[in-house]
């Protein structure tokens, strides 16, 4: 196994202990809990926030036959704890990030995220979250032993997301800051300008702002991750990416951070040390080979065309689409629901449609719809869950 790199920054035995220090008593998640006492999820999976699974013939199908021979021969060995050169220049060719030394590989986003938090934290901050969130999100800021500080992003009815709620009095009492772009569940994403806003700010009191981009380019495949952006050089910025949610390779369990603060990426690296020392290395081979080819456009295309199609049908209920995703394949839509979000989302599901309530985002009566999933499925789904509303 590579030997941690040495650093004049160290990790004394307090900050350390503090670091992950609200592991045992963060609370469970209740949208995940959620998900696995609901079971295998129907065809029509209206529920899931990423584009199709895709198997390993699918990914081995992409490989040049030097690539398949070399996952037979492949060490099962410690690999380095950063991840393999391989898969880091992959993510940088990807769009993900600049340099790949700047890079370090995480068993998923959840796991970049509770590492970040853990180094920006000393075990009693506070970190400010946008919300409404994913739930995940807040679980990691407390696995990492801070408290959270909710900031409101975004509302029904809003059309944009809005960063004003980061006040100077917020940015002062906070280690750090945790946006989702894309947006989850809305599909919207930060405006460059205001989001290259609040970074100044947040850096000139030497606070760091994470933003979660793990559903970046698939419903926009040029999409720009803010790595690219200039202000990514100041050092007071991680991105976080995974190929779950573009790629549908969530089972690799493949993430990644990405910063130019040495002191940061120093310090990840060593809390990684007490959790999971690395990745799988068949895992890091098969997203190396899947990141060289991108998402599926034929994903894409399709997720576009549910768009519309979602659009079309909450204009023949009287309603419309609104926020209109931008990016990331979910919608969230506001709906004259004949029971509590939650009870219709068990009838749905009942009839071989699963969709995400509401309240899991705070909002009582709203779901969030897929857009990743076949047309035809998502128009049949459409229709179920039709006649178990009201009717327009």
């Amino acid at each position: 196994m590579t030997p941690p790199e040495t650093s004049s920054v160290s990790i004394d035995g307090r900050a350390r202990r503090a670091a992950l220090a609200g592991l045992a008593m963060a609370a469970p998640s209740s949208v995940d809990r959620w998900f696995a006492e609901a079971g295998r999820p129907p065809l029509a999976d209206l529920a899931r926030s990423g584009a199709p699974a895709r198997t390993v013939a699918d990914v081995l199908a992409l490989a040049t036959p030097r690539e398949r021979q070399a996952l037979f021969e492949l060490s099962l060995d410690y690999g380095p704890g950063e991840g393999t050169a391989a898969l880091r220049e992959a993510i940088v060719d990807a769009g993900h990030a600049r340099h790949s030394e700047e890079v370090i590989a995480t068993n998923g986003a959840v796991e970049a995220l509770v590492l970040t938090c853990a180094a920006t934290a000393d075990g009693a901050s506070q970190i400010a979250v946008a919300t409404p969130a994913y739930e995940g999100i807040v679980r990691c800021v407390e696995a990492s032993g801070a408290s959270v500080r909710p900031v409101v992003v975004w509302r029904p009815g809003d059309e944009e997301l809005d960063l004003s709620g980061f006040t100077p009095e917020v940015l002062s009492s906070c280690s750090a800051i945790i946006l989702n772009s894309p947006h989850n569940p809305t599909g919207l994403r930060y405006e460059r300008g205001a989001l290259r806003d609040l970074i100044g700010r947040a850096g000139k009191v030497e606070v760091t702002v994470v933003v979660d981009e793990v559903a970046l380019g698939t419903l926009a495949p040029r999409a720009m991750s803010v790595a690219l952006d200039p202000i990514f050089g100041d050092g007071h910025v991680v991105a976080i990416g995974d190929v779950s949610k573009a790629l549908g390779l969530g089972g690799l369990r493949i993430g990644w951070c990405t910063s130019t603060s040495p002191r940061l990426l120093h310090r990840i690296r060593s809390l990684r040390d007490q959790t999971t020392v690395g990745c799988s290395a068949p895992s890091q081979f098969l997203a190396t080979i899947a990141l060289r080819h991108g998402p599926d456009s034929k994903v894409v295309v399709g997720a576009l065309k549910n768009r519309d199609v979602l659009a079309s049908w909450m204009q023949q209920r009287g309603g419309h689409l609104s926020p209109r995703p931008i990016d990331g394949l979910v919608a969230f839509v506001d709906l004259d629901l004949p029971d509590s979000a939650l009870v219709f989302a068990t009838r749905a599901r009942r009839r071989g449609v699963s969709v995400m309530p509401g309240p899991f985002f705070g909002c009582e009566s709203s779901l969030r719809i897929a857009l990743g999933i076949e047309p035809s499925v998502f128009l049949q789904a459409l229709d179920t869950l039709g006649a178990l509303l009201v009717p327009a």
